[in-house]
């Protein structure tokens, strides 16, 4: 008996040795997937520009008769691919994004706006040391570094067309920490990336950047564009950042001659204090001729011949827990292109303001919120010559419930 269960035992050891030599490693690369899911129901009384509910940022007109409507939107729910591989280069992290959300249109035929169209957010790979990361691919602008509260509105956060500037570009970047104290940390930040310009505007780029010769305008120039950012981060208490942006543009694209070169520059900055249940944060930016950077309230009017258009902006935002989960805010912001050189260059948008008030609830990763939205545009007319004729301010509302699950 002795010998008999020695034997099984042995057996049993042998087969354990086995299946464990036998069991596959453990994969190297790690696997993630994050986003969220979000869906809105709007009740508007008026046209909305970019369009209606998760992207409305300004009033296209003045409500006329009947012009009550009911939408549900579920276009900027996002999601977020990334894998994380062995140490490479010296001990650095390699990463890999890729993001995409649904706000690229609708499909066609008659179902078209349940058959949304994927729009690419970020993609790019990543060599992280810890405190230095260097990443190539396309990323949200440096001079982007803050949004204002709201779940109806990530996507295209209300601070656009009011204090916020700067979007998404192909690029080499640069992130360094630095230690300042125990409680204070400063990043530096750099990029040097696509010159952009309007693709479909009228010549070189129109409706074709990636055909043969559709070359934009901003790379026409033969020049990057380059940002850098500097941000310090008191505990949770208080975060201030300054970025800055510049890029040239020839208005001719190219193989025309030169002589119709612009830059587009600016510098926007903000701060965030959040003091116990409070939260206060605010932005505001100055520059010129920001149409790539989602400013001058998303036009581009410059040809050849014409000349620059300033504009500035500013959003503020005031917050307030109640409890853990319910929060309460209140936000108002102003974006406004020069007037005489945004009528000189006939732009039909000449100021927005935006004001907006919330009640927010989130419980873990879900979040629930009812949201009033104003926007006041004021819009320009231009007789057949190009002189202006006229303006008028709308004002539309947008009452929005939104339900968002963050994972």
């Amino acid at each position: 008996m002795k010998a008999k269960a020695l034997a099984v035992a042995l057996l049993l050891g042998s087969a354990a040795l086995a299946s464990a030599q036998d069991a596959p490693k453990p994969s190297p690369f790690t696997f993630a997937l994050h986003g969220f899911v979000s869906m809105s129901a709007c009740s508007q009384d008026g046209a909305y520009q970019l369009s209606e509910c998760q992207q409305s940022l300004m009033a296209l007109a003045e409500p006329a008769a009947d012009s009550n409507s009911l939408a549900f939107d579920v276009r900027q729910s996002r999601f977020n691919f990334s894998v994380k591989g062995p140490q490479v280069f010296a001990g650095a992290t390699p990463t890999a994004v890729l993001e995409i959300d649904f706000f690229q249109g609708f499909g066609g035929g008659a179902f078209g706006d349940v058959s949304l169209l994927n729009r690419l957010r970020l993609a790019y790979s990543e060599l992280n040391w810890g405190n230095h990361r260097l990443a190539f691919g396309q990323l949200n602008d440096l001079i982007f570094a803050m949004a204002p509260v709201s779940l109806s509105h990530i996507a295209f956060p209300l601070g656009y067309e009011t204090g916020n500037i700067g979007w998404r570009r192909p690029g080499i970047w640069g992130f360094h920490k630095l230690a300042a104290s125990p409680d204070l940390n400063l990043e530096l930040a750099w990029m040097v990336g696509r010159s952009q310009w309007n693709d479909a505007a009228t010549g070189i780029g129109a409706n074709a950047p990636n055909q043969p010769g559709g070359i934009n305008q901003g790379e026409a120039s033969g020049t990057p564009a380059l940002e850098g950012r500097v941000t310090a981060t008191y505990q949770k208490l208080l975060n201030v950042w300054v970025a800055g942006h510049w890029n040239k543009v020839d208005l001719n694209g190219v193989g025309t001659g030169g002589g119709d070169e612009v830059t587009v520059q600016a510098v926007n900055g903000g701060a965030k204090l959040t003091f116990g249940p409070a939260t206060v944060a605010a932005t505001a930016f100055t520059g010129k001729n920001v149409g790539p950077l989602i400013g001058n309230l998303v036009q581009f009017n410059l040809r050849p011949g014409n000349d620059d258009v300033s504009a500035w902006g500013y959003w503020a935002q005031a917050g307030f827990n109640f409890t853990k989960e319910l929060s309460a805010w209140a936000f108002y912001g102003q974006q406004k292109p020069d007037e005489a050189d945004a009528k000189a260059a006939q732009m039909a948008r000449l100021e927005n303001k935006t004001t907006n008030v919330i009640l927010q609830y989130r419980d873990g990763g879900y979040g629930v919120s009812a949201e009033w939205i104003n926007f006041k545009t004021t819009n320009a007319t231009y007789d057949g010559t190009g002189a202006f004729t006229a303006s008028d301010e709308a004002s539309v509302n947008q009452y929005i419930a939104t339900a968002t699950y963050f994972f």
